[in-house]
């Protein structure tokens, strides 16, 4: 049986520590001072955050997409017009050098009104989809202490969020659409811990940082309620991003479910970034790949008490970026599992925040597998069902995936920018459905529409416009993005079951202060 995967949580976030050097440039930054000015209503022209120390952003979206049939029977999920909220303010203080020998740096973060508000609800019984996701009222972010004592050491405690990379594994939910990215995304949540940190740097010309972190998750996106967690973390950075990047972590994770079942995994994870100028343009290429290996007691069978776990996932994101447009392409592999009922698990699971596309990962095989797991728990059909069902559903996670995903922008006037690009996904191991393969197709590969599986997920084409605007010197941005969603033969059924065409759109709206 598939399984999450537990690498996710294993991350670390190096903000504190990159206080020490040169302020970072990013694509999206270079390319914005390279423009003119955003049209304003008042003054100032520029955004600039409310203080030098606090800082507030509203979010908010409103979303729909046509029916997805989920199983063999033609149940067929038709959801609610939805409504999504996120309110998130922080504070920072920085001490700089005020203080004799030692800087110091205060921060905190919190969300607000988070998740659902309205809408999205399943008629389909057991269907888990994104915006039936646990609303909540607030959720702490960040609430730490770092202190740096010049490049010999810097120590940090308290809550934090985790992102490394691309995001593939800790994501920390902040890496949403930017001008210059070409993302269709809104990100929600993230990966929130309880950190200690020793960190060293930087030391030679390559900028060279070594850390150790102890871990507890507190909050994630996908660990479920009753796990419990503990994890070990080291690994080193060079470079400042302004050309460069390159680091490596490793770490052991043990973590137990409210069973008492036990997965012990370590993982390693490698990162790398080049940017190089071309005048007024940009080349920028990124690369992460990360290993998970070790043993896991979820999902438990006769024959296999316990399983191993090896999952492997890599991304690959390069783009060109010219004041007035450029194109991104981003290509992702994620492991899948080839058989339910070994004792192996296999399935690499990509975080959900790190994201390909409107429609097929994020809405069409969530709902899918999240039917699957109440098919497959079904005493009428199976007798008595497997164990750990309720981790089966992908969650918006990226999984058994083989994916491209082109994109291009342009800026036709001031603040406006288009983006579109066509994603096209294959599977990496046949897409198992647990109850049609066991029980219908007796061993044999089945998906969740009860056929034998291709190997195409299908085509999506995206298109989107966001409008970025000042209003006295807070910045709003509208956007409008929409996406048809062409079923490939991984996911249909016989008789062209559920081979239909979806569509889908959303309206966002940020609010900078």
């Amino acid at each position: 049986m598939r399984l999450p995967t537990i690498g996710f949580f294993a991350a670390l976030c190096l903000t504190s520590l990159t206080q020490a050097q040169s302020t970072e440039t990013s694509v999206s930054d270079t390319l914005d001072n390279a423009r003119q000015p955003l049209t304003a209503i008042g003054e100032p022209t520029k955004y600039t955050p409310i203080s030098d120390y606090f800082y507030a952003r509203l979010t908010g979206r409103v979303q729909h997409h046509g029916p997805v049939v989920v199983d063999n029977a033609g149940s067929t999920f038709r959801p609610d017009l939805s409504i999504n909220t996120q309110f998130r303010t922080g504070a920072v203080y920085d001490s700089a050098r005020k203080i004799k020998s030692v800087r110091l740096r205060l921060e905190y973060e919190h969300d607000f009104l988070i998740g659902p508000i309205r809408g999205g609800q399943s008629n389909v019984d057991g269907v888990f989809m994104p915006d039936n996701a646990r609303y909540d009222d607030q959720q702490i972010r960040k609430l730490n202490l770092t202190m740096n004592f010049g490049r010999y050491l810097t120590v940090s405690a308290g809550f934090t969020t985790s992102h490394w990379g691309l995001g593939l594994l800790a994501n920390d939910g902040a890496h949403g659409w930017a001008p210059g990215n070409g993302r269709f995304s809104d990100p929600r949540g993230g990966d929130v811990v309880l950190r200690a940190l020793l960190a060293t740097g930087p030391h030679t010309d390559e900028s060279l940082i070594i850390f150790g972190a102890v871990d507890m998750p507190w909050d994630d996106d996908l660990m479920l309620d009753g796990d419990e967690a503990f994890q070990v973390i080291g690994g080193f950075k060079v470079g400042t991003g302004t050309r460069y990047e390159a680091g490596l972590y490793g770490v052991y994770r043990s973590q137990d479910a409210s069973d008492g079942q036990r997965t012990e995994v370590g993982v390693i994870d490698l990162y790398g970034k080049y940017v190089h100028p071309l005048g007024d343009a940009t080349f920028e290429l990124e690369m992460e790949g990360a290993l998970i290996f070790g043993s896991t007691e979820l999902a438990p069978s006769s024959d296999f008490p316990t399983h191993d776990v090896l999952q492997l996932g890599f991304g690959v994101r390069a783009g060109y970026h010219a004041p007035l447009g450029g194109a991104v392409l981003d290509f992702l592999y994620a492991s899948g599992d080839r058989n339910l009922d070994d004792n192996a698990q296999n399935a690499f699971g990509v975080d959900p925040n790190y994201d390909m596309g409107m429609l097929l990962f994020r809405q069409v095989l969530t709902a899918q597998s999240g039917r699957s797991a109440v098919t497959a728990a079904d005493p009428d059909l199976v007798g008595v069902p497997n164990e750990d069902l309720d981790r089966f559903p992908t969650r918006q996670r990226l999984m058994n995936t083989i994916a491209i995903f082109p994109r291009g922008y342009i800026r036709p006037i001031d603040g406006l920018e288009i983006f579109a690009g066509v994603l096209a996904a294959f599977t990496e191991v046949d897409n198992l459905d647990p109850l049609n393969t066991r029980t219908f197709g007796g061993g044999d590969a089945r998906n969740a529409l009860g056929s034998d599986p291709g190997t195409y997920y299908g085509t999506e084409i995206d298109l989107g416009i966001r409008q970025q605007a000042l209003l006295w010197g807070t910045q709003l941005t509208v956007g409008v993005e929409g996406a048809v969603f062409i079923p490939g033969n991984a996911i249909t059924g016989e008789n062209g079951l559920g081979g239909d065409p979806i569509w889908g759109g959303r309206l966002t709206l940020t609010y900078e202060l």
